[in-house]
């Protein structure tokens, strides 16, 4: 009789000493893992979104490339006139390129021109070695036609070019020569009216 007192006793014991390693132990995973696994998330989640976005800003303009523009010096004779090639600013290999030729006359007087088509002149672009890549006369429709003309002592005749994005896209590593010829001749003398003008153009 003593000994199932005692047993019953031992039994009762052990169940609530277990009762109470199950209440301290149990409740402690589910209250500790869920707020970690959020945190976790919340923290991670914007760095990665920001990461993303500044990869895309600095990809998107590291390709984009400069235009170098240098004068050359022809070993040509000047001319009667002076011709000065300006180019606007390139922006990328989608968009044209606007260039304008002006034709100044230095002298103190007055130079006949005359003139075999309806251009002013031509622009072109060829490698160091001579090799032509691109003329602006070939994408332009031109009439024969003979005209005459005078450009006055101090005056200045311009006329502009598009370069389209193909020929940028042509330029060789070494660069290219942009030439911009004037068309005229003068009138009743053999004298050379105006040497090529010519710029340096370098992708980098």
């Amino acid at each position: 009789m003593v000994s199932l007192k005692r047993y019953a006793l031992l039994v009762s014991v052990s169940v609530v000493v277990s009762g109470q390693l199950v209440g301290c132990i149990a409740p402690k995973t589910p209250a500790n893992s869920k707020p970690t696994e959020t945190k976790a998330a919340t923290a991670v989640k914007p760095e990665i979104i920001r990461a993303a976005d500044l990869a895309l800003d600095v990809s998107s303009h590291k390709n984009i490339p400069t235009l170098k523009v240098e004068p050359v010096t022809t070993g040509a004779a000047q001319g009667l006139l002076r011709g000065e090639l300006i180019l606007a600013p390139f922006v990328d290999f989608e968009h044209a390129v606007k260039a304008t030729l002006s034709v100044t006359n230095p002298q103190t007087y007055a130079v006949d021109l005359r003139y075999n088509t309806g251009m002013m002149a031509d622009l072109w672009l060829v490698t160091q070695e001579g090799k032509r890549l691109w003329a602006w006369s070939e994408d332009m429709m031109s009439t024969q036609a003979l005209r005459n003309s005078q450009l006055g002592a101090g005056k200045v005749i311009s006329t502009s070019f598009s370069i389209p994005p193909k020929a940028f896209a042509g330029i060789p590593a070494d660069g290219a020569r942009l030439e911009a010829h004037f068309v005229a001749k003068a009138v009743a003398s053999n004298a050379t009216l105006m040497a090529p003008v010519v710029l340096l153009l370098t992708m980098e």
